[in-house]
């Protein structure tokens, strides 16, 4: 008895395996999706990526602005930076912070104003007190 029931036993395993196997490929289909978009759909995405490219077109001018100013005012030598944060947007440039004497306030402001591409500077310099 043992002889026949373990030839069977493997028939019907082997049997049951092939039979799983075809079920499995003939009976899954991945789902379907498409990627159409509409025409104003694909306009509001050109939109939003134009917007963006310019964007950062913006801050990358303003940045380097910021820094031609900080450089000017740095070679110019007469006004110590170290406490002094130069702003910039759309060409008006805000110098903030502190500096050792009065005059010096003037004078970051004049070389400020000399460097290319600036419209306007706004002046937030504050005579720095001792000790502070």
């Amino acid at each position: 008895m043992k002889n026949r029931f373990i030839p069977l036993l493997a028939a019907l395993a082997l049997t049951s395996v092939q039979a799983f196997a075809a079920d499995a490929v003939t009976s899954y289909s991945p789902p379907v999706t498409t990627h159409e978009q509409s025409a104003a759909q694909q306009q509001a995405a050109q939109d939003k990526a134009a917007k963006k490219a310019a964007s950062k077109a913006t801050k990358a001018a303003n940045r380097k602005l910021a820094a031609n100013v900080r450089k000017a005012v740095t070679k110019a030598g007469d006004v110590p930076m170290a406490n002094v944060v130069v702003l910039a947007k759309s060409g008006v440039v805000t110098l903030a912070g502190s500096v050792p004497e009065t005059t010096q306030i003037a004078a970051a402001q004049q070389h400020a104003q000399d460097v290319e591409g600036v419209s306007q500077v706004v002046n937030r310099l504050t005579v720095r007190t001792p000790g502070n």
